[in-house]
């Protein structure tokens, strides 16, 4: 629940079998049967390496993909609304006024011949009550966002150039555009990627208590596991277009199951294991759009996986996987095979 004490849906997100593929061409989607939710007040992390699909998720829930390039399939849900069915112009109106992104680089997103504080202001406008607010009032509530991410002597900082801020005060400056809209639901893509380890911690102080305080839901789209790990309530990592295990946070590191997020958690100094990795037996693949996304490199492959894409499957209460043959796990039964085709089961 939010400060004007509202009631909001609890899950604020709610994704299933969400597909992209590039308008025309057969073969493997872009993002294959992707199924995410995120909660009011908790954080969901969506972990995976470089050209994983994780900002095509974000790109796809909001709406802002080309439908002249991509085709998208799928339900999203947001704030409780089935924004799919929606038209374009409808489906932008009403995303904008209770969902927002905050980028990667705050460098870029904002506009560096332009005063941090009216950027802000000007934000404000664009929020559902905006229009109506007068140049005071915008001057304001500008500040007043500056002063709820935490940026210090905020009157002063007003009248500051983006180049005259570090890039811990730049980031927090993009975060109260976002909040500038009144938001129930942050989407971050990797916003902390550019910032030194002191600041990134601060930022992420800062999400926590935002979301603490506003009961903001969070994506939080990350390739960096530990930092998922140390913040997230929720982690689904995601391998070429496929989300390939959810679980909670908690157990991340001690009861992954999926050969991908074993091998992500072993690149992690401190928490590579010594046991030995099982000889890689030799494999025909099918076709690609046939076989687990993560066959040429896994140890623990046997034929199936190269023929049949595992389901995302309950492994144990509120662990899914999809692998046939789970880590620490009974394998899955193989007749599920026969009735998936990339699409996931379990939620």
């Amino acid at each position: 629940m939010s400060e004007s004490g509202a009631a909001m849906p609890e899950r604020l997100v709610d994704v299933e079998n969400l597909t992209v593929r590039v308008s025309g061409r057969e073969g493997m989607p872009i993002l294959d049967s992707v199924s995410i939710t995120v909660e009011a007040g908790k954080m969901t992390a969506l972990v995976g390496e470089s050209g994983a699909g994780k900002s095509m998720t974000t790109k796809a829930i909001l709406g802002i993909l080309d439908d002249r390039l991509f085709d998208v399939s799928g339900r999203i849900e947001v704030c409780g609304e089935d924004v799919s069915a929606m038209k374009t112009k409808q489906r932008r109106q009403y995303i904008s006024r209770v969902a927002a992104l905050v980028f990667q680089n705050p460098t870029r997103a904002l506009n560096p011949t332009m005063r941090i504080g009216p950027q802000i202001a000007e934000a404000t406008r664009f929020a559902p009550d905006g229009p109506h607010l007068s140049d005071k009032a915008a001057h304001d509530r500008a500040i007043e966002l500056m002063k709820q991410v935490g940026i210090a002597a905020p009157e002063e900082r007003y009248f500051a150039f983006p180049h005259q801020m570090s890039g811990g005060m730049k980031q927090r400056a993009v975060i109260a555009i976002a909040l500038s809209l009144n938001p129930k639901v942050l989407f971050c893509d990797e916003p902390t990627s550019s910032l030194d380890v002191t600041t990134q911690a601060l930022i992420m102080d800062l999400l926590d208590e935002l979301r603490a305080r506003l009961g903001l839901g969070i994506l939080f789209i990350t390739h960096d596991l530990v930092l998922a790990a140390s913040r997230a309530d929720t982690v689904q990592v995601l391998h070429s277009g496929r989300v390939v295990e959810k679980m909670p946070v908690d157990d991340l590191f001690q009861r992954a199951a999926m050969p991908y997020t074993r091998d992500l958690i072993a690149r992690v100094p401190g928490f590579g294991g010594d046991e030995p990795r099982p000889t890689m037996i030799p494999l025909e693949v099918a076709s690609p759009a046939h076989a687990c996304s993560y066959v040429g490199e896994c140890a623990f492959r046997q034929g199936i996986c190269g023929t049949q894409v595992p389901p995302l499957a309950e492994i144990e209460p509120g662990h899914l996987a999809r692998c046939w043959f789970p880590v620490g796990h009974p394998p899955l039964d193989q007749s599920l095979a026969t009735a998936h085709e990339g699409a996931s089961i379990g939620r």
